[in-house]
């Protein structure tokens, strides 16, 4: 199954449960490369902000210390904003392993049924109730 096919092209129990891990797996990436972006963001923020004040005992004019420090806290800003993001790309991670947790728990006996079942399944008509 390609990464651009719609749950809804997932028919199967099988095409599901890949599309789920594939989705569930890309959440997960997704949330790490914005932890380790926070952190780098807020680890150049406080050099930014070193930078700054050892410009200032240097006696180095207000106008260059300054441009440091606003964008000490302009990145701060960012990193703070990327925490949230963070903290959002982690609940769907949480939520992501849920769902594929739910098909594999709710549907997985079927599909081993269906797999292990000495004869074939009739047509999807004969197993709706009347």
């Amino acid at each position: 199954m390609s990464a651009t096919e719609s749950l809804q092209d997932a028919v199967t129990y099988a095409a599901l449960r890949t599309k789920l891990a594939w989705l569930t797996h890309q959440v997960h990436v997704h949330a790490e490369t914005v932890t380790t972006l926070a952190a780098t963001v807020d680890e150049t923020a406080e050099q930014m902000q070193d930078a700054s004040e050892t410009m200032k005992a240097l006696a180095v004019d207000t106008a260059t210390t300054g441009e440091f420090a606003d964008a000490a806290v302009t990145m701060t800003g960012a990193k703070e904003a990327a925490g949230a993001y963070t903290a959002a790309a982690d609940s769907a991670a949480a939520a992501a392993d849920d769902a594929k947790t739910t098909v594999e728990t709710d549907h997985g006996g079927i599909a081993d049924a269906v797999d292990t079942s000495p004869v074939d399944m009739a047509e999807a008509a004969f197993y709706t109730q009347q």
